[in-house]
């Protein structure tokens, strides 16, 4: 049995999410998205390289667990 277990922001509060990326537009930086719950809706990250602005519009986690039955059972 597969259980699909799927986490929104909301869920996620208090959980200290983080998220690492490299930039989206130059590739050449790598920046962490931080207390991804609490942030004003516009605040992001500042690339260092080129100067654009990374900004986390949603997110959704989805655990997937194969046999998820045998092992609780």
């Amino acid at each position: 049995m597969t259980r699909i277990d799927k986490y929104t922001l909301d869920r996620l509060r208090g959980r200290d999410v983080r998220l690492t990326v490299d930039c989206p537009q130059c590739r050449g930086t790598r920046m962490e998205l931080g207390d991804l719950v609490n942030a004003a809706p516009l605040q992001g990250v500042t690339c260092l390289k080129c100067k654009a602005l990374v900004v986390l519009d949603g997110l959704s986690l989805t655990v997937i667990r194969e046999n998820a039955g045998a092992s609780e059972g």
